[in-house]
């Protein structure tokens, strides 16, 4: 309410409280101006009450009242907001009376006293916003203009404050003064969580110090359309470096729950640099935002969809903690736009998040797209530039977003939120181009060396008179130009109707002086095509005019007599000067009349703007004029530099249309606008001058019924006969009120939208008065301070109730009274009107001139910057009639088009254009009823590959009509192939327009922009009229010559300036969000692989001072993780992992087993649960304590989901050495089957140290590098997923064979003692030991055999061994003689050994004997050599079958080196020799799987239906003999028993849970009594025994393992069956494999028809039952067979890979004389490979060939039955291929095109390269790669005759480990043995997509 109603709602009692309140109140309101609103006199007080005491004391209130003209940004101007009655008036004043309250009633207040009431009085239309006036009382004097200014100011509205009402009222003054950054308000908007008050620290803008919170910034380092990388980052760097001060957090301590991350996206994938808890740890993470640590390879991809879907699949809200996200972009790669809006979508209503952006960009397609995706208009925050980054306006913006994000989100605050306005200097014209000179006052000319020629008339009119003169002249300007440079040189040639005299090329001054001043004279007639043909000449052989510093001028001195009328043919030979050899003319007329300053002028091509060095005229009455001081001096400061000689200037006129200046006046302004623009018609073009003009009166908004009252009516236009044609044929409106802001506001924009002009002059026609109503009009002071920032200004005073001295304030002229000018002249007739406007022009030619004539623009022009911020797909037409255009078409197009729309950043990249590249090109000629299309839009090529081609499009005559029309109709075509949401823009450059097709093109051209829109400029050759040109210039020839470089470079950046208009068929909106995910978006896609582990992954944050784990480091390990991590399929058939830090004893797991589940629950384990800051860390790493906690917690503990039958690995990553030892933990956790990783993060560990943490291990010592760190190590995060996932190995826990070790122990070897002896133990630790596990042997020898470890199963024998023999001495002796041990060992093991022997020898000594024993007694085992010493001249050779199996090192110590080589070539040894122990294994597991490896769950259904008690005894030992065979436990083989016979089932037996161990299950057989049915029936209820075991056996209560094979063995008895419905017995053969075998020689089809597996077979009688029966045997062999091809697959024969995709990418480069091999390869694979139909569901075939060019020859989508494929393979052509072979765009050609191209993602892709190149340009990326290897099976035929791997074959196969996926092949030959591994590979891969995507075939 206002302050009167305020007055009287008070009640009686309440008038005690205020006492003399009215009489200091009184004096304040009296002075007090309202505005808009009518304030009554203030009633008289009434009477005080008599009842009041008297002794009470009356406070005293000192009321102050502060009137305030503030901003509330982001709201659309409502008419209804003049009317303070309306309801939009109250509505918006009511909110923001209630923000404003807020500020004050808030717990914080900080501002004082809190107002008695707030009035809104008025509002006004901003730019920006709305206007509001108001008045604030306060009751004391703690309110003063600066609180009051920081209270609002702290709800985001730009404020003013005075005390004095006439300070606001005076014109409505809106707000100018900027929120002060510094003012740190510590109260949140309206709607907002509270923060507790904390000490503002100085900077701050808001408090978040008390608020739990993570913020994300997404930080886009895409190399910008827009100036250069390092220094946008180095701009970003600074922002975000200011972040955490602006909302007042501590810049020493750690900060109080309070997060900063920064992720980078648009160079690769999203990544994550780093997260921050203090200020230290953040700055640190900003100092990497560097060029060569985000954007090394300087992409441009701006993908904003990939980095808003990496933080919805990789960050977690966190109940209670706020989560905000500020991206800061400058582009958006709009090929995912359809994605963005539901993964914002969900980010905010899922996640909680607030989702802030700062684009840096003026794009409106990028701007419409992304301010959907904001959290709401506040939050979304366009800047032109990066350089506004730091704007006051921004940081505050941004500190308010972070200070405003709570858990969860709240309704959005009322009234709209505000978005605070740029914070801008409002400056004066700017001063013109500074140029640097020897001495100041020197003319423009003195900067370079000139060479000067004085071509002189020596006719005999002048020879009479005058010509001395003209040689004084010529040594006067000689001395001053000397004066100026004296590195300038001079010439002279003398001439009539012949060549008198010429001095010998260029001299210095004395020199010349001296010959001109003796040149002889003859009497004749003047004939100037002899003077400048001989200037021609003289130039072109004796003048440095092709040196850039170096400048050409030609004096033409003559009296202008041209009695024979040949100036016209000199014209030629003038441009010929003045374009060829870059020449500035200067005409000297010595006696000046019409007739002779036409011939001068015509003959120096005066007056032409074309481009070239404009010429120069001067012109005497008398000879001995020109030696005027004066004149020399005038003449002298016009010269111009070479490319400095010319000015674009742009000339815009305003003309006032108000119903003030009505129509007589506006007659006038227009007509002297058209006399102005008829003196300068000539200038008016692309090379010298624009002319706009802008018509104003008042908003369209004012007179709902008169619309387009202002307006601009030419824009920038460059041809000065349309121009005129254009306005005199236009009535401009008469509107209604005079809006001078609204004029200078256009005109503003007008100019700003110029981009070629190097000055601007403004002719500004007004009255000076404006209206000042509440409905207009604005204050125009802004906006006129900024055209006269961009422009200089002259006012014209001109209509009735004018102000000259205001418009004279406005426009900073002096205003030319057109009033005064005009006087009491009459109005009423066109003549009058014509005479006025005449006068008016006159007065305005001086300063138009003068402003021309006072220009210095240096150098020719840059391309146009900023360049295209909006996607526009670009089609360049081009055509010629003659060679000589085409070359300058070709010319102008390659070096100057092209790079020019590219931008100044974007020319001088060697970057392919993406899909985000705000320009894409596509390429064709036209000719006649044909179009050849040299270039579309899917080429993407670098600017140089795109100069390159156009260059070499050759000149192909028109025979017949250029038919426009078919170009225009092939464009539609062309278009399809461009972007969605770009413009289709069309550039045509041609030089002829056949009259013929002009109907038919109109009519194309208006069918083209139907369909895709657009805009289209034309560049024509003397031709007018092109159809459908939205922008034409046309030229002449010359004008495109390459000499032209001024020319060039305008028309290039004329048409850039108009191509970069966005006008697509359909602007970009955001596509209707589809429903947001009730879980996180699309789970990565992974490849196929033929195991998934189960991995455990232990990080050590430990601090210890040498090397100690930072928050920064710990950052780079996340990401290390992310890398790796996102490569395996997550959940109950893939992988699960457990997650943990640990340093000291401590360890604490982010997730184990049980808790990964799917991609998810990992990215949450990751992401969000592994922190480095939950808890303080010790400066020592115990890593024995850690194993043993892990060992307990995880693999021993029966709730964390470790599954025992996975493979298992365990990765460990360390900074050092532990403090205890770590090897009798480890082998505990190596002896159950998992595998070991050990990744050393440090520069101090020894291989040997950090072999002892694991198997294999890796050293990483460049970790933390900001380069090259972990988190870059992509190569590393390979070697694990393949090193895990590649294929199934048997375990040391299920190693089932003899590992023998024969070491070498003579004295030989005594210095290497304790490292062989450290490598055997190593090597076999990790083995469980058992009679049907591992058995173990240790033969150390010299001469003879030395106390040897005999082959023992007993694990506790061979660790008691190890332990011994560490401490025993070697031999002294110096003998080695192998044989002997050989022999012992020979011995030992037999013929026939009973499982898979290793014999490993382990020797060194330069003497051994023997070796000849080895392959004579130990044939058939395995034989390998572990040689620690290479230099050794012992063939060890002679111990192994293969010189494969020797692997050597170069000295004992590295024996102890488990440490993997990244080195392919280089293999570590001891790693390979393990390895191929494994591999044997796995080989020999693949033949006869042993059973004592099976893993299963087993369950017995024993028939005891006629058995007697003795045949049960046998039948118990047979089951014990049975059980014995297997390795029994929970992560091995389970046992279960069901006893059944008659119709009563006895439930006698065990369950598999009981099967703890071997002895268990013999004694619960033991303990087995035999049961018989009470009726004595022979009946057997088989059916019922298995429904029992459906029912109580197979459960996970019971031990069952659902994730396990399941084996049903029933031991069927009886002669007949109980038979009852068997449906649900029958389902036990969805849950188990069921085995029957018969105990009474029969076989019955009841029983028959349980089984699934074929096998039923029987023993004679239980008697003859035993574990040597040929039936059990039969079973086991059975057994074994399908357990072996559960772990070791038969691969699908590729015949049968049916379901699958194969694409043949085929390189150019093998020839034309490869097409035959190739065709035969092709045939031969689909007979071989396959099955080949029409139906579209089987295999399917696609060939694409590359080279420069990539061509799809057929892809998926074609016909793929047999007889088609043999028709395309038939027409096949290989097309050699020029230059180096471009594979990645073949690549790109079908990953980014997969469903053009047809590929299947639910399906096998398969992607074969067949390689002709030893090299490719570009090389294959690493983003490139990692697609194409997640998606697809790779593999690479090399043609080559060596076996060497071409240096890209990696980079096509994603990995450095090649060897079974590439192929050298020259013949191509698929059945060939080059080519033999080629379809298992298919086999291979093809088995492990069924076994990674069960579902999907």
């Amino acid at each position: 309410m206002g302050f009167v109603d305020f007055i009287k709602s008070l009640k009686l009692r309440e008038w005690v409280n205020i006492g003399f309140f009215f009489v200091s109140l009184a004096m304040l309101i009296a002075g007090s101006v309202m505005l808009g609103v009518a304030i009554a006199s203030i009633p008289p007080m009434p009477p005080m009450p008599e009842d009041i005491p008297t002794t009470t004391p009356v406070p005293t209130i000192q009321p102050v009242v502060i009137f305030t003209t503030s901003l509330v940004a982001g709201i659309s101007w409502n008419s209804d907001y003049a009317n303070s009655n309306s309801d939009a008036f109250k509505t918006l004043a009511t909110g923001i009376s209630t923000n404003i309250s807020n500020a004050y009633t808030s717990p914080t207040n900080s501002f004082g006293s809190a107002p008695l009431t707030t009035q809104i009085n008025a509002f006004t239309q901003n730019p920006n916003g709305v206007n509001f006036y108001a008045e604030l009382i306060f009751p004391d004097t703690t309110a003063t203009p600066a609180s009051v200014i920081n209270a609002l100011s702290s709800q985001g509205y730009l404020t003013n404050a005075f005390v004095s009402s006439t300070s606001q009222c005076s014109g409505l003054i809106p707000p100018t003064q900027p929120v002060n950054p510094s003012v740190s308000p510590s109260v949140p908007p309206s709607n907002m969580p509270p923060t507790t008050t904390a000490p503002m620290k100085l900077g701050a803008v808001c408090d978040s110090s008390s608020t739990p919170f993570r913020n994300i910034f997404l930080v886009d380092v895409s190399v910008p359309i827009i100036g250069t990388l390092d220094n946008k980052l180095a701009m970003i760097s600074n922002y975000l470096s200011n972040a955490a001060s602006l909302v007042n957090l501590d810049q020493n301590t750690n900060w109080n729950n309070q997060e900063f991350r920064l992720v980078v996206y648009g160079a690769n994938e999203p990544t994550p640099m780093g997260r921050a808890r203090n200020q230290p740890a953040w700055a640190s993470i900003v100092a990497n935002l560097n060029s060569s640590i985000v954007n090394p390879t300087g992409a441009d991809g701006h993908q904003l969809t990939d980095a808003l879907r990496f933080v919805y699949n990789n960050y977690r809200p966190i109940p209670g903690v706020a989560g905000n996200i500020i991206v800061v972009g400058d582009g958006f790669d709009f090929d995912e736009a359809q994605s963005a809006s539901p993964i914002a979508s969900a980010l905010k209503s899922q996640y909680f998040f607030s989702l802030g952006f700062i684009l840096m960009s003026t794009s409106q397609a990028q701007q419409g797209v992304v301010m959907q995706l904001a959290t709401d208009y506040s939050h979304f925050y366009p800047i032109d530039t990066v350089d506004y980054l730091m704007n006051p306006s921004v940081l505050q913006t941004q500190a308010q977003w972070i200070c405003a994000a709570f858990y969860p989100t709240a309704a959005p605050p009322t009234p709209p939120p505000t978005r605070l306005p740029l914070i801008t200097t409002i400056g004066t014209t700017t001063n013109p181009a500074v140029r640097t000179t020897v001495n100041p006052l020197f003319p423009p000319i003195a900067s370079c060396k000139q060479n000067v020629l004085f071509l002189i008339d020596q006719s005999q009119t002048l020879l009479l008179s005058g010509y001395n003169s003209a040689i004084q002249f010529a040594k006067n300007t000689a001395t001053s130009l000397s004066t100026y440079n004296s590195q300038t040189t001079f010439a002279f040639i003398i001439y009539n109707q012949v060549v008198i005299a010429e001095s010998n090329g260029y001299t210095d001054l004395q020199t010349f002086t001296g010959a001109i001043s003796n040149a002889g004279q003859q009497l004749g007639t003047s004939d100037v095509t002899v003077g400048f043909n001989e200037a021609l000449n003289f130039i072109k052989t004796k003048s440095q005019y092709n040196d850039d510093s170096v400048t050409s001028l030609l004096y033409y001195i003559t009296d202008g007599t041209d009695y024979a009328g040949l100036v016209p043919k000199v014209i030629n030979t003038t441009l010929t000067i003045r374009s060829q050899l870059q020449t500035e003319v200067i005409g000297v007329d010595l006696i000046e009349t019409v007739q002779s300053k036409q011939n001068v002028q015509n003959a120096t091509q005066f007056g032409v703007y074309d481009g070239y060095s404009q010429s120069i005229y001067v012109g005497v009455s008398q000879p001995n004029g020109i030696l005027d001081a004066n004149i020399l001096n005038s003449t002298n400061h016009q010269l111009r530099c070479k490319d400095y000689s010319n000015c674009y200037t742009g000339l815009t006129f305003v003309i006032e249309t108000s119903e003030a200046e009505g129509a007589n006046y506006i007659d006038v302004e227009t007509r002297a606008v058209l006399n102005v623009m008829s003196h300068y018609q000539s200038m008016i073009s692309p090379f010298k001058m624009s002319v706009s003009l802008v018509y104003f009166s008042s908003p369209d908004n004012l007179a709902p019924n008169q619309s387009g009252q202002s307006a601009v009516l030419l824009d920038h236009a460059t041809d000065g006969n349309s121009a005129i044609n254009t306005l005199n044929n236009t009535n401009l409106p008469i509107g209604a009120a005079s809006d001078l802001q609204l004029g200078f506001s256009l005109t503003a924009n007008n100019i700003r939208n110029g981009y070629l002009q190097n000055n601007n002059l403004v002719i500004f026609f007004a009255r000076g008065n404006y209206e000042k109503l509440s409905n207009c009009c604005p204050d125009p002071t802004a906006d006129a301070a900024a055209v006269r920032q961009l422009a200089t200004v002259q006012g014209v005073v001109i209509g009735p109730y004018s102000s000259k001295n205001q418009l004279d304030a406005l426009t900073g002229s002096n205003s030319i009274d057109a009033n005064a000018i005009m006087g009491s002249s009459p109005l009423n007739t066109t003549d009058s009107r014509a005479s006025v406007a005449q006068k008016i022009s006159d007065a305005i030619l001086p300063v138009v001139d003068n402003f021309m004539n006072n220009q210095y623009c240096p150098g020719i022009p840059q391309f146009v910057n900023p360049p295209c911020e909006d996607p526009i797909d670009t089609l360049i037409l081009l055509h010629a009639n003659n060679q000589n255009n085409w070359n300058n078409i070709l010319n102008f197009t390659a070096y100057q088009l092209i790079p020019d729309l590219l931008g100044a950043t974007g020319a001088v990249s060697g970057r392919a254009l993406t899909s985000s590249t705000p320009i894409n090109f596509a390429i064709a000629s036209y000719y006649y009823l044909d179009v050849l299309i040299h270039a579309d839009f899917t080429y993407l090529l670098s600017p140089a590959d795109y100069q390159s081609l156009v260059s070499s499009i050759t000149f192909r005559p028109t025979q017949g009509t250029a038919t426009l029309s078919t170009a225009y109709k092939k464009a539609i075509e062309i278009f399809q192939d461009g972007r969605n949401y770009a413009s289709k823009n069309v550039i045509l450059i041609t030089d002829r327009m056949d009259i013929s097709d002009m109907e038919n093109a109109f009519s194309e051209h208006d069918a083209m922009v139907q369909l895709v829109g657009g805009y289209t400029s034309a560049l024509t050759i003397n031709t007018n009229t092109i159809p459908g040109a939205d922008y034409q210039v046309n030229i002449n020839a010359y004008q495109l010559s390459g000499y032209n470089k001024y020319s060039v470079r305008q028309l290039a950046n004329s048409l850039t300036q108009h191509t970069c208009i966005y006008l697509p068929l359909q602007p970009p909106t955001q596509q209707p969000a589809s429903p947001s995910p009730t879980l996180p978006g699309p789970i990565p896609v992974v490849k196929a692989r033929s195991v998934w582990p189960d991995i455990t992954l232990l990080v050590d944050t430990s601090s210890s001072p040498d090397n100690a784990m930072t928050d920064v480091y710990f950052e780079k390990i996340r990401t290390f993780l992310d890398i790796l991590l996102i490569k395996y399929s997550v959940g109950e058939k893939g992988s699960r992992f457990t997650l943990a830090t640990f340093d000291g004893t401590t360890v604490e797991y982010s997730c184990i087993f049980v808790q990964t589940n799917n991609y998810y629950d990992l990215s949450s384990c990751r992401n969000e649960k592994l922190s480095l800051f939950s808890r303080s860390h010790q400066n020592y790493r115990d890593v024995a304590s850690v194993l043993a906690n892990v060992r307990q917690n995880v693999y021993e503990n029966t709730t964390s989901g470790y599954r025992a039958l996975n493979e298992n690995f365990l990765v460990l990553f360390t900074l050092g050495s532990s403090s205890s030892s770590v090897s009798q933990e480890l082998s505990n956790l190596q002896r159950k089957g998992i595998r070991t990783i050990s990744i050393g993060l440090s520069s101090n560990m020894t291989p040997s140290a950090l072999s002892s943490f694991a198997q294999n291990a890796f050293m990483v010592s460049d970790w933390n590098s900001s380069f090259t760190g972990i988190d870059t190590n992509y190569n590393l995060a390979d070697r694990i997923y393949q090193m895990t996932t590649k294929k199934r190995t048997p375990s040391t826990s299920n190693f089932f064979g003899n590992l023998i070790y024969v070491v070498d122990q003579s004295g030989n070897s005594y210095a290497d003692h304790s490292n062989i002896v450290q490598f055997v133990s190593d090597s076999v630790t990790p083995f469980l030991v058992g009679n049907i596990k591992t058995q173990i042997s240790i033969v150390p020898f010299s001469d003879n055999v030395i106390a040897p470890l005999q082959l023992s199963s007993s694990q506790l024998a061979v660790d008691q061994y190890l332990t011994s023999w560490k401490s025993s001495m070697s031999s002294s002796s110096y003998t080695a003689n192998v044989g002997n041990a050989i022999q012992y060992v020979s011995n030992m093991i037999g013929n026939q050994p009973d499982r898979p022997t290793y014999i490993i020898y382990v020797v060194g000594s330069t003497n051994l004997t023997g070796t000849s024993y080895s392959k004579q007694l130990l044939s058939g085992q395995q034989l390998y050599v572990a040689n620690y010493n290479q230099s050794a001249s012992t063939n060890f050779q002679e111990l192994v079958y293969s010189s494969n199996n020797v692997f050597s090192v170069s000295s004992s110590i590295h024996l102890l080196n488990r440490v993997v080589s990244m080195q392919v070539s280089t293999p570590n040894p001891v790693l390979a020799l393990s390895n191929r122990i494994y591999s044997d294994q796995q080989s020999e597991d693949s033949i006869t799987f042993p059973t004592s490896s099976i893993a299963a769950d087993i369950i017995f259904l024993l028939d005891e239906t006629g058995l007697t008690d003795s045949d049960f005894s046998i039948m118990k030992s047979f089951l014990q003999d049975f059980t014995s065979k297997f390795s029994v436990g929970p992560s091995s083989t389970q046992f279960a028993l069901q006893t059944y016979n008659g119709r009563t089932i006895p439930h006698d037996g065990f369950h598999l849970f009981e099967s703890t161990s071997n002895d268990v299950v013999k004694q619960r057989i033991q303990q087995l009594t035999l049961a018989k049915a009470t009726e004595n029936s022979t009946d057997a209820d088989l059916a019922g025994a298995i429904e029992q075991e459906i029912f109580f056996f197979l459960t996970e209560a019971n031990g069952w393992r659902d994730d396990v094979t399941t084996y049903t063995i029933i031991l069927s008895h009886a002669d007949s069956f109980y038979t009852k419905d068997t449906g649900t017995a029958m389902q036990i053969k969805n849950l188990t494999s069921v085995f029957a075998l018969g105990l009474n020689n029969q076989r019955f089809d009841y029983v028959r028809n349980f089984t699934n597996t074929g096998f039923y077979e029987t023993v004679r009688n239980v008697s003859s039952l035993s574990i040597n029966s040929p039936a059990v045997n039969d079973l086991l062999v059975t057994l074994n067979n399908d357990y072996k091809n559960t772990i070791y697959p038969t691969p699908i024969s590729g015949k049968d890979a049916v379901k699958a995709d194969y694409i043949f990418l085929v390189d150019s480069a093998l020839g034309e004389g490869y097409t035959q091999n190739v065709q035969n390869f092709l045939n031969s694979f689909i007979t071989n490979v396959g099955n080949f139909t029409s139906t579209g569901n089987d295999t399917k075939m696609a060939v694409v060939t590359y080279g420069r060019s990539v061509n799809t020859v057929w892809s998926l989508t074609d016909l793929q039955d047999v007889t088609s494929l043999r028709i395309q393979i038939s027409n096949f052509q290989i097309t050699t291929s020029s230059g180096i072979s471009n594979l990645r765009r073949g690549i790109d050609s079908i990953i980014l095109n997969e469903p053009e191209f047809g590929v299947d993602p639910n399906r096998p892709n398969y992607i074969i390269v067949i390689t002709g190149s030893e090299t490719i340009s570009p090389n294959i990326d690493g983003p490139t790669s990692r697609h194409l290897n997640t998606r697809y099976s790779t593999y690479v035929i090399q043609t080559n005759f060596d076996n060497s791997t071409f240096s890209y074959t990696p980079q096509v196969l994603g990995t450095q480990l090649t060897s079974d996926r590439v192929a050298h092949s020259p013949d191509l030959y698929l059945n060939g043995d080059r080519l033999g591994g080629f379809v298992d590979w298919i086999s291979n891969e093809y088995t492990a997509w069924q076994l990674t995507f069960p579902n999907k075939l």
